[in-house]
């Protein structure tokens, strides 16, 4: 089976207030019949939306879009070009589900399996029938946790604090986004089993990014840290946080956060290489240069829903629905038709740090 899914990437960098340019450095390509996303690029830039932005489509195998466009920072002396890297955030979380999915596909992890069989030290405190499959569709139980963010870069530290952390429902009976603690539960399960003992960023590199030719760092190298655009609230968005509020604009640009393995949003790329990688996820990539990540039967176990009809999320407070990883969106979607996944990073800061309970934890 073949996964009909159009792989649409974008990654917004920043907004701010000025006079039209005349010239919004939009550069890159479109295939014939797909030059009505330039125009739709364009009009974002008209009506300042965005400052710096990218754009990326595979279809079927082949790149249809990809395009850049406005400025690097608020400078606006850069062009925000293909050289370009950027944090985003919560998309991290499709690629840290790919790497879960491969070690399924080698035999490494199962999804119907205990946590306790492959990490035994999680079993305690009311975790010890958790399944990889809560882990994975967000039922852990597990969604916050209170260690300061110096101590994130430490990935040891992490999964300690969640070994002996009680959970907040019984795991498996209720779903709620694992915002925060997502990457370091997931990703130490691909630790775990990983016959290298690679760390997860390495893991990331190795079987995902390399196979398919792209760009996508959990862990920066130090020495491409000027390639990364910072990220800076909307103006709208600046004049309605407090000071603290905007202190997350400061951990959101430090080298250090960067250069860590937080595999929940910190993770670095650019909207070429996710549209590629997802393109390899359903298919063949028709330039032969990477190869398909995924089989038709493990990419169908990865992307069935794992979450009840209109089971409410405890933590967003609304309908959402996840597979293995993947948020599923038939239901905000319902036009692309059935098996449409994939996952978002959060474009809009105030929506982000205003209202997401858990994120003062961040």
């Amino acid at each position: 089976m073949v996964y009909s899914i159009e792989i649409l990437t974008v990654f917004l960098s920043i907004v701010f207030c000025y006079e039209d340019p005349i010239d919004y450095n939009i550069s890159g390509t479109t295939a014939h019949g797909w030059e009505f996303v330039q125009d739709l690029f364009l009009e974002n830039f008209v009506q300042q939306q965005d400052l710096g932005a990218a754009i990326a489509v595979y279809h079927q195998g082949h790149p249809v879009v990809n395009l850049t466009g406005g400025w690097f920072d608020e400078s606006q002396i850069k062009p925000y070009d293909n050289d370009t890297l950027q944090l985003v955030f919560s998309t991290t979380k499709g690629v840290v589900a790919i790497a879960a999915a491969i070690c399924v596909q080698r035999g490494l992890l199962n999804y119907s399996s205990l946590v306790t069989k492959y990490w035994p030290e999680y079993g305690q405190n009311g975790k010890e029938n958790t399944t990889v499959a809560d882990i994975l569709s967000h039922r852990a139980g597990l969604p916050y946790v209170s260690s300061p963010v110096k101590q994130y870069i430490n990935w040891t530290a992490m999964t300690h604090t969640l070994e002996e952390q009680e959970p907040l429902w019984i795991p498996g009976t209720a779903h709620g986004y694992h915002a925060i603690t997502y990457g370091w539960l997931v990703g130490e399960l691909v630790r775990r089993v990983d016959p290298k003992k690679r760390s997860f960023g390495q893991f990331v590199k190795d079987e995902i990014v390399t196979p398919t030719q792209t760009e996508f760092y959990i862990g920066l190298p130090p020495d491409i840290q000027h390639r990364v655009s910072p990220v800076v609230p909307q103006l709208d968005t600046k004049n309605i946080l407090n000071e603290s509020m905007l202190i997350l604009f400061d951990i959101w640009n430090d080298p250090e956060i960067h250069q860590a393995e937080i595999p929940n949003a910190i993770g670095i790329t650019n909207a070429w290489s996710i549209a590629r990688i997802y393109s390899a996820l359903i298919g063949n990539l028709e330039d032969k240069l990477g190869q398909r990540l995924l089989t038709d039967e493990i990419m169908k176990s990865a992307i069935k829903s794992n979450t009840p009809s209109n089971e409410i999320d405890l933590v967003l407070q609304y309908y959402s629905s996840f597979s293995m990883g993947f948020h599923r969106f038939d239901y905000v979607l319902p036009s692309f038709g059935p098996n449409v996944f994939g996952h978002h990073g959060r474009k809009d800061m105030a929506e982000y740090i205003i209202s997401e309970s858990y994120f003062h934890e961040f």
